[in-house]
């Protein structure tokens, strides 16, 4: 009896511990440190680019791989091109620099290039993103975006609460939609071809054009 009432203590007081906010923003300190020890910095050289597959199934459920997703190391930041179920996990147990994500790019709104699109974005801001997310994609990335955030809107009010805003700025949780818009000719196919510009930065530039993924249109290459 009184082995089991000094458990029963002891677990009442980690609990207790563990909801005081000093101790909560001490262990999110500590997560945050952990994940800077490790990460992989060697892959922001100015001077290179690397891609890496962080994604490459489809809709059809798989353990050993998680849906769309490609991450481009160049200019001493990283961008995502897709960002499917599973993609955030490959990225973090990889050990990907979360806070240098300086932009996100969609190529088109099936569920398996969009559905980690919250999570990248919660994570890399609760681990030290100092900018909002900029998330490009064709027509519709607004509605895209929106839903997202507006998903995860209490998640990013609990979390502010918790930790308090000096350790969460609000303002790097927001996520900017940016239309990328290629024009084709007067009664053309939306896969008629063309190109555009995404974005041009530290060196890179990053260029989108229409591809046939029929009934998907308009889908960006």
């Amino acid at each position: 009896m009184l082995i089991a009432a000094a458990a029963a203590v002891v677990v009442a007081a980690g609990w207790w511990i563990i909801h005081i906010p000093a101790v909560q923003d001490a262990v999110l300190r500590r997560a945050i440190d952990e994940t800077f020890a490790a990460t992989r910095n060697d892959l922001l050289a100015p001077d290179s680019i690397r891609v890496l597959l962080c994604g490459t199934g489809n809709p059809l459920a798989s353990r050993d791989r998680a849906d769309a997703c490609t991450a481009i190391f160049a200019g001493g930041n990283f961008y995502l091109v897709d960002v499917g179920p599973g993609a955030w996990k490959n990225l973090s147990l990889w050990h990907i620099p979360p806070a240098r994500l300086s932009a996100v790019m969609l190529t088109h709104y099936h569920s398996d290039h969009i559905g980690d699109l919250g999570e990248v974005n919660m994570q890399t801001w609760g681990l030290g993103r100092d900018h909002p997310l900029r998330v490009y994609g064709p027509t519709g990335v607004e509605q895209v975006v929106g839903g997202f955030a507006q998903a995860y809107a209490l998640d990013e009010g609990y979390r502010v609460a918790h930790h308090g805003s000096a350790l969460l700025p609000p303002a790097n949780w927001q996520m900017q939609p940016l239309t990328v818009r290629i024009d084709s000719p007067a009664g053309a196919s939306p896969c008629a071809g063309g190109s555009a510009t995404v974005l041009e930065e530290n060196g890179l530039k990053v260029t989108a054009f229409t591809v046939d993924h029929s009934p998907v249109a308009p889908a960006y290459g």
